[in-house]
């Protein structure tokens, strides 16, 4: 049973980076700026839960725009 699941995911893998692989490079480039997006939210996250979020507004508006950012830009 996990031999097979193990094959599953290898092949699965190996045909995204085939798929991956063919993408323009436009594409990726948008990828690579959803990506970054996406994580200066999650960035943003993690301090308002070490920091505190005094400032509630602004820790809402950055995450926010951070995740508009990224939901604009993907489609």
């Amino acid at each position: 049973m996990a031999r097979t699941t193990s094959r599953d995911a290898q092949a699965l893998f190996h045909s995204l980076r085939s798929a991956y692989a063919a993408t323009p490079t436009s594409l990726k480039i948008i990828d690579l700026y959803v990506g970054f997006a996406v994580f200066t939210a999650m960035i943003q996250v993690v301090y308002m839960a070490i920091v505190g979020s005094f400032p509630f507004n602004s820790f809402l508006s950055g995450v926010l725009s951070c995740v508009g950012t990224a939901v604009l830009a993907g489609k």
